[in-house]
């Protein structure tokens, strides 16, 4: 009888040592994504701010303040959907991430990265160069929320590694 209970003892000793393994996994998982997120919502946040600040300044210009108004909404739009990807949660955990696919503008979207970074690098006195010549199709279908994801985590460690006065350059060159 002690051997039968001893046996069950192990088993679930180590029973539990895998649920600490998966716990500990999942912790680890979701504090990785946490991080993640800070960082893809302060790029469009510190957009949103620089910005807001240029409208104070240039309040009386009423085609700066337009001009303004239309790159707040962009990353407005921008940090709303990655809001709703955050908020999405349990289909990234269940590793159900839902892929939106609709056909948008290529320059329209390098316009986007411009206006949302072109605060960020005039701070640190850098310069951005497009380059988007060659481009064979303007319109393409995709994801445009998760490449706009992917270039603004790009695009910030860009920023934030490149010396005061530098130069990043974005090349958009024969996209199919």
């Amino acid at each position: 009888k002690l051997e039968t209970i001893n046996t069950e003892l192990t088993q679930a000793k180590q029973a539990a040592e895998q649920a600490f393994e998966v716990a500990s996994y999942a912790s680890q998982s979701k504090s990785d994504f946490l991080a993640n997120m800070s960082h893809d919502i302060r790029t469009p946040m510190n957009a949103i701010t620089g910005i807001t600040l240029l409208l104070e300044h240039d309040a009386g210009n009423e085609e700066k303040v337009r001009e303004y108004a239309r790159k707040i909404d962009v990353s407005a739009r921008h940090l709303l959907g990655i809001i709703n990807d955050v908020l999405d949660m349990s289909k990234i955990e269940a590793g159900k991430t839902v892929f939106k696919y609709s056909d948008f503008s290529i320059p329209d979207f390098i316009q986007e990265i411009d206006t949302i970074f072109r605060s960020q690098i005039s701070e640190k006195k850098q310069t951005l160069t497009i380059t988007k010549e060659n481009i064979r199709h303007e319109w393409v279908n995709g994801d445009q929320v998760h490449l706009m994801q992917i270039f603004s985590n790009l695009l910030s460690n860009a920023i934030k590694y490149t010396q005061e006065g530098g130069e990043i350059q974005l090349l958009a060159e024969e996209c199919e």
